[in-house]
């Protein structure tokens, strides 16, 4: 199991909270019952993330956290599962205005990526509500408040 981490522009992260995002990363892959499994996390600015959001989903502003299947016919046997992008200005604003912490606000975007890569979304209320759950309890096991 292993979580890439890579970051553009100015910004970089400490080893405590790389080192928290890859325990986060372990802890889903246990969770979830995969192994040898690998995740893509690029930390963008909100011009980057813009640029991404308005390419793939066609909503042209900047977003939290957007999330990349893998569906190369190699995944079986590379374990890749897909991408996430994260932008860190946005996480930055959004952490402010909801009273949150940087780092643990992260986190959270890495595993709801991740659990988006896994096939979940939030389109509709019983699966958002079992998404969440996923979520709060792998948090939980971290020390990180239910953000919901």
């Amino acid at each position: 199991m292993s979580l890439n981490i890579l970051t553009s522009g100015n910004f970089s992260i400490s080893t405590q909270l790389e080192n928290k995002l890859n325990m986060a990363f372990s802890l889903i892959c246990e969770e979830e019952k995969l192994s040898n499994c690998s995740v893509n996390l690029k930390i963008l600015n909100n011009n980057e993330i813009q640029e991404l959001n308005n390419k793939y989903r066609k909503k042209n502003s900047p977003t939290n956290v957007l999330s990349f299947t893998n569906e190369d016919i190699s995944k079986s046997i590379t374990g890749d599962l897909g991408d996430i992008a994260i932008s860190y200005q946005y996480l930055e604003e959004e952490s402010r205005q909801q009273n949150k912490k940087f780092d643990d606000h992260l986190i959270h975007m890495l595993i709801h990526g991740v659990y988006h890569i896994l096939g979940f979304d939030h389109e509709n209320n019983e699966m958002a509500a079992q998404m969440e759950n996923k979520e709060i309890k792998l948090l939980k096991k971290i020390n990180i408040d239910n953000p919901y």
